[in-house]
């Protein structure tokens, strides 16, 4: 999904530059420019279910690319694309998107995104100077947020809704030097929740995490003699609510004793925000989004409890060095 060429949800952006080696042991310096540009939206439709875009595009290689993929309101997916276009023209941007029917795989037609990006805030600049063994890495970070306005979003089948708050977007710049030549900017993300007590449900607690929107979720209950556990999976998007059944197992048997149903509704709270930090060769800048997981958990046997739920959805992108994780020699 998400890859700046877009792979799949939460994938690995890689994209470094490779310099001609050194002739001598000083080596020279290699500069770095780089320009990560994400634009991410969830709409409603008049037909009740949503439907998920994600676009990028890095400069280092000119890649771009877009995915979507359509859900209903009990998590089900029901049409998906990737390996879709995406330009970004200055403030404008476009999209197109072959979609499928998920369970058939046939070609349904071609969904589309049109809209603008206008900075909504001022470009926060980061300074870096770095220093790992004998190599240095000095520059700039430079990430500017920006309001999203959709002009036009066609899927088939559907007539779509869209509001003002419905996209995120925002640009990230590196420009930097480094002594090594093979030094790469990877971006990545991950979502955790807090390990929650579930109200009414004695000794029972649940937590969230994985890469929005597929998510993990595990909810143990344990009264010191009688464990038990319930853990699967569920697609989950902010603002949206998800259900899944799983089994109830006993882990002192291992046998199922019922059936549990966990149902999540994400919301976003507060704003987000950012730092930076260096270790063993990797600068590292996060951003953080902050989230209320509402979530409720109810058992075939006639069970169950519920959690507000602290969660952060974390995007880092780092500069590695090849000497990280090996150390100094």
């Amino acid at each position: 999904m998400n890859g700046r060429a877009l792979i799949g949800a939460g994938a690995l952006v890689v994209a470094g530059l490779v310099a001609t080696p050194a002739v001598s042991s000083a080596a020279p310096l290699t500069r770095i420019v780089n320009t990560i540009t994400d634009v991410s939206c969830v709409f409603e439709t008049v037909e009740g279910d949503h439907v998920f875009f994600i676009a990028s595009s890095t400069s280092s290689d000119g890649s771009s690319g877009s995915l979507m993929f359509v859900e209903s309101p009990d998590s089900e997916i029901l049409l998906e694309g990737d390996g879709g276009t995406a330009t970004f023209n200055n403030g404008a941007f476009s999209a197109e998107v072959q979609l499928y029917d998920f369970d058939t795989r046939e070609p349904v037609g071609v969904a589309s995104v049109q809209g603008t990006r206008t900075p909504s805030a001022e470009p926060v600049t980061e300074a870096l100077r770095e220093r790992s063994g004998n190599s240095w890495t000095i520059g700039t970070v430079t990430t500017t947020d920006y309001r999203v306005d959709i002009e036009s979003v066609t899927v088939p089948g559907y007539t779509v809704l869209a509001n003002d708050d419905d996209c995120v977007s925002d640009v990230t710049t590196f420009d930097v030097k480094t002594t090594n030549p093979n030094a790469q900017i990877n971006v990545a993300s991950d979502f955790e929740s807090a390990i929650c007590t579930l109200e009414g449900l004695p000794d029972g607690a649940v937590q969230l995490s994985g890469d929005l929107p597929e998510m993990h979720f595990v909810v143990v209950i344990d009264d010191g003699v009688n464990p038990q556990r319930a853990s699967g999976d569920m697609l989950l998007r902010g603002g949206s609510l998800s259900e899944a059944t799983v089994p109830l197992i006993d882990l002192r048997s291992e046998e199922e004793i019922a059936e549990l149903t966990i149902s999540v509704q994400l919301d976003r709270i507060g704003r987000r925000s950012r730092d930076s930090d260096s270790f063993d060769g990797i600068t590292e800048w996060r951003v953080v989004v902050p989230y209320r997981a509402t979530i409720t958990v109810t058992t075939s046997d006639g069970r169950s409890g519920f959690a507000h739920c602290y969660a952060e959805h974390v995007t880092t992108k780092a500069i590695i060095r090849p000497s990280a994780n090996v150390g100094e020699h």
